[in-house]
């Protein structure tokens, strides 16, 4: 959204309290999951349109007002950079996303393991994977793939802000950190920053 400046009305989904699994939301989203977008007369029939999952939501987003915004098109017009910058995508999507997701972790915390432990065990098994992804990606160490922010640099930021919590020391995977340190400080970045939101709990806030 921050990338693309796309005008848009925010609603706050409170994750610890349980608004995802609310009559009215799944009745939007039957996963219980977010985000989910409401594209206004975007259905066939000029009602509402109601997206779910983050990928289709991206790649809608950057379909309709890439082409016109300062940032340009997030997917390549390259077939080769496309695939790559999707590559990137799913390995962080795919493979990582899910193993540090609450509905995952509370599941393995059930039968009576360390889930704290547990992640950081998924992360040190798939970061390296990543690393080595990376480093045949990036150009200059500041983007996810070549020397432009594209979606693998949009999927990349949030989800290590969650590795974070888990494995706090990412020095061992330099271009991992030093993509994530550079995107991260970029305006729209830090605007989409789950710490600087209106609803984020005072405990929570970036200092």
């Amino acid at each position: 959204m921050a990338l693309h400046a796309v005008p848009h009305e925010d609603v706050y989904i409170h994750l610890l309290k349980g608004d995802q699994s609310s009559a009215s939301y799944t009745a939007l989203n039957p996963s219980g999951t977010v985000p989910t977008l409401i594209v206004h007369g975007g259905a066939a029939d000029g009602g509402d349109a109601t997206l779910a999952q983050c990928i289709a939501i991206m790649e809608y987003l950057d379909e309709v007002y890439g082409p016109a915004s300062a940032t340009g098109r997030l997917l390549p017009s390259d077939p080769i950079a496309r695939a790559g910058v999707r590559a990137i995508v799913d390995l962080v999507v795919g493979d990582l996303f899910p193993m540090l997701t609450m509905g995952i972790l509370n599941r393995v915390k059930s039968h009576g393991v360390d889930s704290a432990k547990w992640a950081a065990e998924c992360c040190a098994s798939i970061l390296p994977a990543l690393e080595g992804l990376l480093k045949r990606t990036s150009t200059s160490g500041r983007y996810a793939y070549g020397d432009a922010v594209t979606m693998a640099d949009a999927a990349l930021v949030p989800q290590i802000y969650t590795v974070l919590r888990f494995y706090p020391d990412i020095s061992g995977f330099p271009t991992v950190k030093s993509v994530f340190d550079h995107c991260s400080a970029l305006p729209a970045f830090v605007a989409a920053d789950w710490r600087h939101q209106p609803d984020t709990p005072d405990e929570f806030k970036a200092k």
